[in-house]
């Protein structure tokens, strides 16, 4: 289990460190899905701040209450990104995919509440 929990971890945190890089520099991209969901232009850097906070937070070398907030606070960004590409009209590819990367948290959440409490 510390396996699992060492590569879903090292893979959502790459994932996620890429992704708050292009949200703070508001890439094209980035800068009109965000336009297309009604979102305001300045929420990709909020969520990029906010990525890299929850990033910090799933680095702690111990289990911690810190990270309960990290993984909590990607919960809420992934299934409301997914609730926003559906009430959009998104193609349901649009909406897997924050489902997809909430799996992959699962996957290291689960895995670090099996290895402490052995």
């Amino acid at each position: 289990m510390k396996l699992t929990y060492r590569i879903s971890t090292i893979l959502f945190l790459l994932l996620m460190f890429v992704t708050a890089i292009t949200d703070m520099m508001r890439m094209d991209a980035v800068l009109k899905t965000v336009l297309h969901l009604g979102y305001p232009a300045y929420l990709p850097v909020m969520i990029g701040i906010g990525k890299l906070a929850g990033i910090l937070l799933l680095s702690l070398p111990r289990y911690t209450r810190w990270k309960e907030w990290g993984y909590a606070g990607f919960t809420v960004l992934f299934l409301s990104a997914a609730i926003s590409h559906g009430v959009s009209g998104d193609g349901v590819g649009k909406v897997l995919f924050p489902l997809a990367m909430e799996a992959l948290l699962l996957v290291s959440y689960i895995s670090m509440w099996r290895e402490i409490n052995k």
